[in-house]
């Protein structure tokens, strides 16, 4: 393919005619001369005639020539290596949309169906010289030939998980400069509007989109349930969709092995209902919007746990304490009885803090390594510090005095920190705090905080449970100490307690511990993916630099073309060189016979 820098100098490509005309204009007519040897005059006039016409064919090819290569030279003329079947050495690295928006439906058949075709066209032009990657939303990018990376497109599926498409272009031009070859970056993408972030680069890319539009969507935006555990008395769940228009929706909305019940939605509008007699145990909600082109988005789940609310006692006469717990009491999240012991240490489960007379750390580490505690107090500490944002307690309070707690024997649990150190510990039905519940020790029982805090403590450290906070697909997120494994739909996949795990599905996860139940962490899909609007062509050359933006069908051809692309120029004005010096030769040779 031939391409130009400065096509608007090819207007001039009309004045490599003007040689010809003035050819034809100034057409040299031999004069006759009257001489008695006729013959040998007309023989002499004959071959100055023939030498006259070959020099003047000769004067006109040079300029026609001359005007050519200049006009030619001032547009860049420049010739793709690959217009004769192959091109030079390259470096390309193909990156493939396959996030959870390529799912949507176009044409009766997934978008990525059209997405993979695209790549195959690309991989198509590609040489066994060329150095190739794959980059898809899953994963870096995967080095190999035409062929492997031609069966990994075949085994492509859609996944939940996002791709940021300014990151990806970022980390392709990096393998391309690498590599110490020509090469470009080819996009094949939907090209979300907000997925397209910003990468200023040298490396050419290629952008293939499709040509039709994105369609409308609705999503389910929002199923939880109130604070759990749930007790016998049930509690809320809270629905909402998202969309474009106002129009009233239906949705199925479940609970476990119940019958749906239908509810019309209105999209921006949340819905609460009331939900009672669940059994107890871990149950699953789950709520469905009728399926759209965008079905990935169309259905929720979301764990609910239920069980009975915990007996709790404590000592009365600190008020922070007898006020929190009595609200708990009032909303039937624990009873007065005599289970868990709050704020010194029981005979059962107990919320221990540190005594107010710190001289009795000694009798209370005795009694703890009694028990067969694993952690023991250590000693103080007194300054301005704040707790960590964990599970347990989101928000940063501020700590001014707390006694370290240092493991004992094997088996402890961190379950919140301040500074880095263990603030919150579990052994067993055992949970040690570092801090006394009162001002002067932390700012805690003065903020709203403190009776969720208190709730999460009874209701489900005590007990050893888990409940994350919804996670989003594709994200790593810190797997609770204990937790040997994770299921779901029946699925078990082993994972390591402490680290960090990427749930690669939207659903309800179960946390297990050896073959026990523990917890439960619903997984959703990013947001993001629902918007389903396309970046403009212009902005992702604004943001990208050194872009061409093409369609799917047409797009796949313009592969390998920038990095196999030849200068012209050079060659150009070389010959244009020539034909000036042949010019001049060839004129000063006429001028010296005439």
């Amino acid at each position: 393919m031939i391409g130009f820098a400065a096509p608007w100098f090819l207007l001039a490509l009309p004045a490599a005619a003007l040689p010809i005309l003035l050819h034809l204009v100034r057409r040299h007519e031999p004069p006759e001369v009257a001489f008695p040897a006729v013959q040998y005059l007309a023989d002499a006039t004959r071959d100055h005639r023939r030498r006259a016409e070959l020099r003047h064919l000769l004067l006109l090819i040079a300029r026609t020539l001359l005007i050519l290569a200049t006009v030619l030279a001032a547009a860049g003329m420049r010739l793709t290596r690959g217009a004769f079947g192959s091109h030079a050495p390259s470096a390309l690295v193909l990156v493939v949309d396959n996030s959870a928006s390529s799912g949507v439906v176009v044409d009766g058949e997934p978008l990525l169906t059209a997405l993979r075709a695209a790549a195959d066209a690309v991989l198509d032009r590609a040489t066994p010289t060329d150095r190739l990657w794959l980059r898809t939303a899953t994963g870096p990018a995967i080095p190999g030939s035409p062929a492997q990376l031609r069966e990994r497109l075949a085994a492509l599926r859609s996944t939940a998980s996002r791709l940021d498409l300014g990151a990806a272009v970022r980390e392709a031009r990096e393998l391309v400069a690498r590599s110490e070859r020509p090469g470009e970056v080819v996009v094949v993408s939907d090209l979300q509007q907000n997925a397209v972030t910003a990468d200023v680069g040298d490396v050419p890319v290629l952008v293939l989109h499709p040509e039709t539009a994105p369609p409308r969507n609705r999503r389910l935006a929002m199923l939880g349930a109130s604070a759990q555990p749930w007790g016998p008395d049930g509690g809320v769940v809270t629905l909402s969709v998202s969309g474009s228009d106002t129009a009233a929706v239906p949705l199925a909305f479940t609970v476990g092995n119940r019958a749906p019940r239908d509810l019309l939605v209105v999209p921006g509008i949340p819905v609460a209902e009331r939900v009672v007699g669940v059994a107890t145990g871990w149950t699953t909600l789950r709520a469905a919007l009728p399926p759209d082109e965008f079905r990935a988005d169309d259905e929720r789940t979301a764990s609910l746990r239920v069980a009975p609310p915990a007996s709790v006692r404590w000592t009365a006469g600190d008020r922070f304490l007898d006020a929190a717990l009595a609200v708990l009491v009032a909303d039937r999240r624990v009873t007065v009885g005599g289970g868990v012991v709050v704020g010194e240490l029981g005979a059962g489960p107990s919320v221990v803090t540190p005594p107010a007379d710190l001289a009795m750390l000694g009798a209370l580490n005795r009694r703890l390594a009694a028990r067969g505690a694993a952690w023991r107090y250590g000693g103080t500490v007194q300054g301005e510090e704040r707790s960590d944002s964990g599970m347990l307690l989101p928000s940063r309070e501020a700590i001014t005095q707390r006694v370290r707690l240092e493991p004992a024997a094997p088996g402890g649990e961190v379950l919140a920190t301040v500074a880095g150190e263990p603030w919150v510990v579990r052994s067993g039905d055992l949970l040690l705090l570092g801090s006394r519940l009162e001002p002067s020790w932390t700012t805690l029982p003065l903020g709203t905080a403190f009776v969720p805090f208190l709730d999460a403590l009874l209701s489900r450290a005590i007990r050893g449970e888990f409940l994350l906070p919804d996670a989003v697909a594709g994200v790593p997120i810190r797997v609770p100490d204990r937790v040997t494994a994770v299921t779901r739909a029946g699925r078990l996949e082993r994972v390591e307690g402490g680290a960090f795990w990427s749930p690669e599905m939207a659903g309800v996860y179960h946390l297990l511990v050896g073959e026990d139940t523990l917890g439960a962490v619903s997984v959703v899909l990013d947001p993001r993916e629902s918007d389903l609007a396309r970046a403009v062509d212009g902005s992702v050359r604004s943001l990208w630099g050194a872009t061409t933006v093409s369609g799917l069908t047409d797009g796949p051809s313009r592969a390998f073309a920038a990095g196999g692309r030849g200068d012209l120029r050079g060659a150009l004005l070389l010959l244009a060189l020539l034909c000036v010096c042949a010019e001049v030769g060839l004129a000063s040779r006429a001028g010296q016979r005439n």
